[in-house]
Parts: structure tokens; sequence; C-alpha cells
């Protein structure tokens, strides 16, 4: 065997140093892949099994993935169930993420392709209130527990995210937009009663591998998404895994729910434009802890100040959708008090507006309450309540329509009016959003299969 000679042996050990410190991105065990569409542009995530990041293959040249967040296990958060605490939330693997230039034309990792929005977006899919529902009944200060909440996660037919995902995929969207609520398995699976035996719960990443990174897998893979926080991401509950794995700015120490003193600035971060192209937009705002009650304090600074962020991104003669987790005009039933429309957080927010009058805004686009709900108030944008893709719905007690609003309206809140309101329960679903020649867009509201369950033009507001 010939000898290698001393310069050799060098240059021979430095390439060998270098395939070394290589091979662990290049044969990194992908757990989750996806795309988030954040403030300065489309970001690649990447949840991997392996102490150093995956290389990303971005138009046939290798690109270095940065480390997000390393392995960890956060302290547990007090469940706002009023009995103990949740157990701390561990995040075993790395979380790697990678900027995604407009110009890019094509992305993959590990062999895996990631989708890419197109220059103009034409169509977009609408899920929301995913999760399946875990959670044991509040206690009271009398001692009382209200009613448990036990959904039945290991049916398909009680749970159908995945179906939703699965539908939705097959129409092959340009764009996901997620309206918030994502982990709802908070509590223990009980011993008897509900078919959920075995599955992870708490705010941990596997409470969030199976509530959504799993059975939306399949849209994940269609599409880069739009990812709104919903109030089950709030620090108090899964805000942890939020920030981590979705959330689309920056993870900043001292504003990622980890410490409860440090809330305030974690449960928040500033509304920004979501460019759709040919003059179109989606204006996220991160109403997740602005709650259902009148604002007051830093707190209603902090939302007046969103309010007039979003009124600053909404530019006149463009298509302007805005969407948070909170409808601005969503009609609900509130026990004795009847009918009620909004919320007065809401209304704070913009200046104690019924509902907010939003100047250029073409709709507004939500969650929260579980049902699918489309509104058109007189002088305000079209609402979209998306509430229905998968957690256990929250039917009415008695039947919304047009009259009883109309009598609402003329009474105890003059001056709200509305032309249309469509509401349907009992049934589970997404919506899709397409663009049309005329620069409306085309809504229509979607079972599990696909199926139209409602159709409506909206049309641009000046």
């Amino acid at each position: 065997m010939r000898r290698l000679g001393k310069s050799m042996k060098v240059n021979a050990f430095v390439a060998m140093a270098g395939l070394m410190l290589q091979a662990p991105a290049a044969h990194a065990r992908l757990l989750d892949s996806f795309v988030v569409m954040a403030p300065e542009g489309a970001e690649a995530r990447a949840v991997v099994d392996d102490a150093t990041c995956p290389a990303l293959t971005l138009d046939g040249a290798q690109v270095p993935m940065s480390a997000r967040a390393a392995p960890a296990t956060l302290p547990a958060r007090a469940s706002d169930s009023g009995s103990a605490a949740s157990h701390p939330s561990a995040f075993p693997h790395l979380l790697c993420s990678a900027h995604l230039p407009r110009s890019a034309h094509t992305a993959s990792l590990a062999g895996q392709a990631l989708p890419l929005a197109p220059a103009v977006v034409r169509r977009i899919v609408v899920v929301g209130d995913t999760g399946c529902r875990l959670k044991a009944g509040k206690i009271g200060k009398d001692g009382t527990r209200s009613e448990d909440a036990w959904q039945d996660c290991n049916r398909a037919s009680a749970w159908p995210f995945a179906q939703v995902a699965r539908s939705a995929a097959a129409l092959h969207p340009d764009l996901v937009l997620h309206v918030g609520d994502y982990l709802y398995r908070e509590s223990a699976c009980p011993a008897h009663g509900a078919d959920c035996a075995d599955t992870p719960w708490g705010y941990g990443e596997d409470a969030w591998r199976a509530d959504f990174l799993t059975p939306a897998r399949t849209l994940l893979a269609a599409a880069p998404w739009v990812l709104v926080r919903g109030n089950h991401e709030d620090c108090m509950r899964a805000g942890q895994g939020w920030w981590r794995l979705l959330d689309p700015h920056a993870l900043v120490p001292g504003t990622d729910c980890v410490r409860e003193a440090e809330d305030f600035a974690g449960n928040h971060a500033d509304p920004y434009a979501v460019e759709l192209g040919d003059g179109a937009r989606i204006i996220v705002a991160d109403f997740a802890a602005i709650g259902e009650k009148h604002l007051q304090g830093p707190e209603l600074l902090r939302y007046r100040t969103d309010a007039l962020a979003i009124a600053g991104l909404a530019k006149p003669g463009d298509v302007n959708f805005v969407t948070s987790h909170y409808p601005f005009s969503a009609v609900t039933i509130s026990g004795k008090k009847g009918l009620k429309i909004g919320y007065p957080s809401v209304d704070d927010a913009f200046g104690g507006q019924h509902p907010p009058a939003l100047p250029h805004v073409t709709a507004m686009i939500a969650g929260h309450v579980h049902l699918l709900q489309v509104v058109q108030p007189r002088n305000a944008p079209f609402q979209l309540v998306n509430g229905f893709s998968g957690t256990q719905e929250q039917e009415p007690k008695a039947p919304l329509n047009l009259a009883d609003l109309e009598a609402l309206a003329a009474g105890e809140q003059a001056g709200i009016a509305m032309t249309d309101i469509a509401t349907r329960f009992g049934q589970f679903g997404f919506s899709t959003l397409d663009r049309q020649a005329d620069g409306s867009w085309l809504l229509i509201a979607r079972d599990v299969n696909g199926k139209k369950l409602l159709r409506r033009i909206i049309q641009p507001r000046p």
C-alpha cells in the first residue's frame, strides 16, 4: 500500500473533517417542515431529530438553516381551568428556520419539496379552531366545576381536522390562512366517557404534533401558511409552543412566554401585511389576548395602537383583508342577554365604533366562535367567521336570522344594520377565497369533504 506524504495527509484530514462537519446537517432526520409567511417574507421551518440544522436546497444550491430554538423543557404555566397547573412543556427537538427569497423558484428539505407562494395569489384556503378539545371544567370561586369538554379525538367523525386538511389540499391553494386556536388538548383524557385514550395533553411538542402538525401535514405541504394567533396560544396556555413553532416573528427571550412576569410582552406582536400581489394583501393582527370585555390601561393603549397600524396598512383602492382571531362583527348568543354583535374589547380598540367601520378594508376574517358565519353589516366590512374546522362546535340555543338582527339594530344598538347574515351549525369544514377577474373574491364555505355549504361574492370597498 502506498503511503501518503505529509501534505497529502493534512489535505485528506481537512477534507474528512469538512465532510464530518457537514454530515449531521445532511442526514438530519426531518420530523416536520412547513412554510410560514412572515413580515419579511416567506420562511421555511423544520423540526429535526438532530443536533444540527439541515441544509435547505434553494434553486439547486445548498443554503444553511439557522437554529430558531434549541431543545428545552419549559416551566409549566397555570392552566386557566382553575385546577392544577399543566405539566412542564417538553420540546425535545431542534427547530430550524431559513428565509425564502421571493425570487426563489424551488425549495426542498431532505428531498421533500417546500411550497412557495406565486407572485399573485389566486386561491386561499381558510381554516380555524382546529384542535381537539380536552378540558376539565373550570372551578369557580364557590368550588363548583363547570361542564367538562371531552371531544373524541380518536374518532375522525368527531374530530375531522385531518380530513379537512386533506380536502383543502386537494383544491391546490396558493396560500392557507389559519385564524387561530391550534391546541386544545389541555387536560388529560378521562379514564371513561371519551374516545381519546393515549393522547398527549398539555402544551408541549407532543400535544402540538397530535393536535396540529400531524393532522395538518398534507395541507402544510400544499401551500405556505399565514398563521394567526388565537386565545388558546396566549402565554397562560400554549404560548410557549406558539412562539417556538409558528409565530412568524423572531424568537426573542423575554417575549416567548417562558416567564410569567413577561407575559404582557409575550402576548402581542405588531400588525403586519402579507402581500398577495396585484393590489391585494392580508393584514394580520395579534388580538389573541384582547379578550371579550372592555379594555383599560396598557391594554387599551396597545390595541388602539394596533387599530391605527391596521388602518395604515390598508391601502385605498386595493383589496385589503384583515384577519385576527377575534371577529369584529360576529353575531352570537350570550346567555340571558340574547343576541350580541362583536365584543366590547374590539370596539374599544377602534375608538368605540360598533362594529368598526375600517375604511378601505374589503373583509374581516376570523374564528373564535366555533361555527361558520358570514355577516355583512351596513357601512362596515364583510365578516367571515371560520371557526368550524375541527374543534367541538358551540351551537347557540336559538337560530339567528336577519329579522332578529334588524330588530336589535333598531333598538339596543342604534345605527347597526345587517344586509346579509348566514350561520351554519353542526358541520365541520373550511372556506376558500378565489380571486375573480373583476377584482372581487368568491367565498365558498365547504364541508369536510369539500362540498359547498354557502357562496358569497366579496366586493372591494372604497
